[in-house]
């Protein structure tokens, strides 16, 4: 089971915390409420306590990237290296070229 948390600062920053499978549930979950994010500077996606990515994991970083780069925002992911499964995907799936990795 996966779990959202979405934060968003007074500078308009945003933070999406996600645990558990990155997969369609999430990617479901996340077009909903990327619709409602508005004169955002920069997401943060937090993928600490991810423990697995599929296609439609991948396909829900896309999703944000494109939604918040239509805004002139920036998309950065984080955390991924705490997990090496995820780190893997990632590089496998050449992410590390499109998006900013801390």
């Amino acid at each position: 089971m996966s779990a959202i948390q979405i934060h968003v600062d007074s500078d308009r920053d945003v933070l999406i915390g996600i645990s558990g499978a990155l997969n369609h549930a999430t990617w479901t979950a996340l077009r909903y409420r990327c619709r409602d994010l508005e004169d955002i500077r920069v997401v943060r996606v937090d993928l600490a306590a991810v423990t697995s990515i599929d296609s439609a994991g991948i396909g829900s970083m896309l999703m944000i990237k494109d939604c918040v780069e239509k805004k002139n925002g920036k998309v950065v992911l984080v955390g991924a290296a705490k997990n090496p499964n995820v780190d893997h995907i990632i590089k496998l799936a050449h992410l590390d070229k499109i998006f900013t990795i801390e």
